[in-house]
């Protein structure tokens, strides 16, 4: 069974929420939940959130979410940043698997 974690970028639509950006974190767990743990935003979600990040494990492909965060434009740019960073810190420096 393959695992693997993700974090998506999605935004209020006249459809509702759209999926509209995907970062790709691997296979380790402890990684994943760090780099989301690190990130801007509110834990308390409201239905009139415009943007959310989500947590998201797949197994053999089916979503599984782990934490949503509401953000605003702004928190949206630095967790884009911190999600970069913290990435081409595990694959490049730590050698990291993906």
């Amino acid at each position: 069974m393959e695992t693997r974690y993700e974090i998506s970028l999605n935004i209020r639509t006249l459809k509702g929420m759209e999926t509209y950006g995907c970062f790709w974190l691997g296979k380790d767990e402890r990684f994943a939940r760090s780099v989301f743990g690190l990130m801007q935003g509110e834990d308390l979600v409201f239905p009139s959130a415009v943007i959310t990040i989500d947590l998201i494990k797949r197994e053999n492909g089916v979503p599984f979410p782990l934490g949503l965060r509401h953000c605003s434009y702004e928190q949206l740019g630095c967790n884009v940043k911190l999600i970069t960073k913290e990435l081409s810190k595990q694959l490049n420096l730590e050698g990291g698997e993906s």
